[in-house]
């Protein structure tokens, strides 16, 4: 007589009881293989480029250097200058929007690329919000407003008054159109209601130099450009254009202190990257700047050039670009400033 089973289980062909075992092997061999890497946890692990979007040995790039080396320090990995100047910045600041957000590509953002340029450029290659990952703020200086020393104006009012006497008489220099001396003058302009005409330079050196020759009375420019000429006897200065007192000039009062309360208008500079930053990536960027800006070695040369160091973060940097971005708009679209 045949054989009886005397348990219920299938009878598996020897073919298919092999394909099981082969089966639940693999399943085995796949529980136990490690967590796969991501590649921001391995973040840093090649040099990084940080794009300047001016040419090098101004404002911008030399806080970009000195921020660069302490970022070395803080991740262990080279942080690389590059300069791609061009179009108020947009050039550069338009490759960093459209590099891959992995880490590696930086930018040193800006009033005049995070903000100004929106109302300046039609049409932007970018959105200062939208096609970045804000990482924090950097440093913060103010205009100041400067005239030759033989201009009668000895204060902001003695000048306001003069224009007033006089409208459409007056010129002022600024470095450019869309700079922020041209912005920071246009809004006092709006706010103190002035009628003076403006002489875009291309650049400081010559601005400075009209200046000081007497063919234009007044300047507007960041602070650290002019101190050699005023502490030299050569231009006055009147005023700086910031919520806090010039660190170059402590003794110089603000436009908000001598009449015009809540005026704040400075050139700023930030840390962003590409949209899509993993998160941990720019909590690790902004944890690494956050140990640089409290080093000495770093707040010392940024403190001698009259630039504050200013601490934010990304949201709270994100949410400042956000209205520095309302706010000069509308100066800029009420002086009908605009750049091809």
């Amino acid at each position: 007589m045949p054989a009886f089973r005397h348990d219920h289980s299938p009878c598996l062909p020897r073919r298919g009881l092999s394909a099981a075992v082969l089966v639940l092997a693999a399943f085995g061999a796949l529980g136990a293989m490690p967590a796969p890497v991501h590649a921001a946890d391995q973040w840093p692990s090649k040099p990084i480029t940080l794009i300047v979007p001016f040419p090098p040995g101004g404002t911008t790039d030399v806080t970009g250097r000195i921020l660069a080396r302490a970022l070395t320090t803080q991740l262990g990995q080279s942080v690389i200058v590059e300069n791609r100047a061009g179009a108020s910045g947009n050039i550069g600041s338009a490759f960093v929007a459209r590099a891959k957000p992995d880490g590696y590509t930086l930018l040193m953002s800006g009033v005049g690329t995070h903000a100004a340029n929106v109302a300046l450029y039609d049409p932007m290659p970018y959105d200062p919000v939208k096609d970045f990952t804000h990482i924090s703020s950097i440093t913060s200086s103010p205009n100041v407003i400067a005239v030759n020393p033989g201009f009668p104006a000895k204060t902001l009012a003695d000048l306001v008054g003069l224009i007033r006497k006089a409208p459409d008489h007056y010129n002022y220099a600024s470095p450019g159109t869309g700079s922020s001396g041209n912005l920071a003058f246009e809004l006092l302009k709006q706010k103190a209601d002035l009628k003076v005409q403006h002489i875009p330079y291309k650049g400081a050196a010559q601005a400075v130099t009209d200046v000081m020759g007497g063919q234009v009375p007044i300047l507007v420019m960041v602070a650290d450009t002019l101190e050699p000429q005023v502490r030299a006897g050569k231009l006055r200065v009147l005023a700086s254009t910031g919520a806090q007192r010039s660190l170059l000039f402590p003794d110089l009062p603000t436009v908000a202190e001598s009449g015009y309360a809540g005026f704040d208008a400075v050139s700023w500079t930030g840390l962003s990257a590409p949209a899509g930053l993993p998160v941990e990536i720019r909590d690790r960027l902004f944890e690494a700047t956050k140990a640089a800006l409290s080093d000495p070695e770093v707040i010392k040369p940024l403190k001698a050039s009259g630039n504050a160091v200013v601490l934010r973060t990304p949201q709270d940097f994100t949410s400042f670009i956000q209205s520095e971005v309302g706010k000069w708009t509308t100066v800029a679209k009420a002086a009908h400033l605009k750049l091809d």
